[in-house]
């Protein structure tokens, strides 16, 4: 009988030692696991990084004008959000109409000596586009136009 009552114990000891272990993991590795996640999407999250500018075009609802050289897209956006930037160049002629063309949700806005703005309509979108979308062309003194372009959510 007295064997019989130590083994009992010995079984729940075991039992014991397995939780009190589990109860430790979560309690000391869970919090660390978050922590070290937090900080690579705080260091990774937001870093501005060249992409492919199919990528950026796609989520800005348009694409590269014909004429346009030069090309540079960053992915600017963090880690809860999205956002492009898109810098080219292209001949002033025409620029207008042909930004409208390539970017079919921007409207033309302001219009001066010095460049175009555009921006949208409205925030309505496609899924899986940009909340927004601002043009801004700057006229360069030899007949072209600088072309900045910004798509994000917010």
């Amino acid at each position: 009988m007295h064997a019989e009552r130590v083994d009992r114990h010995a079984g729940r000891h075991r039992w014991v030692t397995w939780l009190s272990l589990a109860f430790l993991g979560v309690v000391l590795i869970a919090p660390l696991a978050f922590l070290g996640f937090c900080a690579l999407l705080l260091t990774e999250g937001g870093k501005p990084h060249a992409v492919g500018c199919s990528e950026a075009m796609e989520f800005a609802g348009g694409s590269m004008p014909a004429q346009a050289t030069g090309a540079v897209c960053t992915d600017d956006g963090g880690w809860q959000d999205r956002g492009y930037t898109v810098e080219f160049r292209m001949p002033r002629d025409e620029l207008a109409q042909r930004l409208t063309a390539a970017f079919p949700r921007v409207r033309p806005g302001t219009d001066n000596a010095s460049g175009l703005s555009f921006g949208n309509a409205d925030a309505s979108r496609p899924d899986g586009q940009a909340m927004f979308v601002h043009l801004d062309a700057t006229y360069e003194a030899d007949g072209t136009a600088r072309v900045k372009l910004r798509a994000f959510d917010t």
